[in-house]
């Protein structure tokens, strides 16, 4: 796995080639905002692209309204993962929350995930509304 040239030498900070190396991300919901804000402070965080859907242009070939639906990272490549699967992705970035994406990144933690993301999928509409 090759660092990329702000880590190299670091292999504490090499990324997982199933890491997000982008992170689309929803700032028109205060949750999610907070959230993605966590992440930026951690150790690691530099290395990925942060991506606010809700005020940056979105890339080209990408819909808006898709990557506003569910939490979507680029893995690499063009290599797109969302829902429970992109928040694996993220956590295997960071190092701070790498050990907890190689703990769900198993078909039964996965499943637990993508339900307990969809059920704050509901919510989160309400909280968009709002804000």
């Amino acid at each position: 796995m090759p660092a990329s040239a702000s880590n190299a030498g670091r292999p504490d900070l090499q990324i997982h080639k199933r890491a997000a190396r982008r992170v689309f991300f929803d700032g028109g919901c205060p949750i999610c905002r907070r959230e993605i804000a966590w992440y930026q402070t951690r150790r690691g965080a530099e290395a990925i692209d942060w991506v606010d859907i809700d005020s940056e242009p979105v890339p080209p070939g990408l819909n808006r309204q898709a990557l506003l639906s569910r939490f979507t990272v680029e893995r690499g490549d063009h290599i797109y993962a969302s829902g429970a699967e992109g928040f694996i992705a993220l956590w295997r970035a960071i190092p701070a929350t790498r050990w907890f994406g190689r703990l769900v990144d198993h078909p039964p933690g996965r499943f637990v995930l993508e339900r307990a993301y969809r059920g704050f999928l509901v919510l989160r509409r309400l909280w968009r509304r709002q804000a």
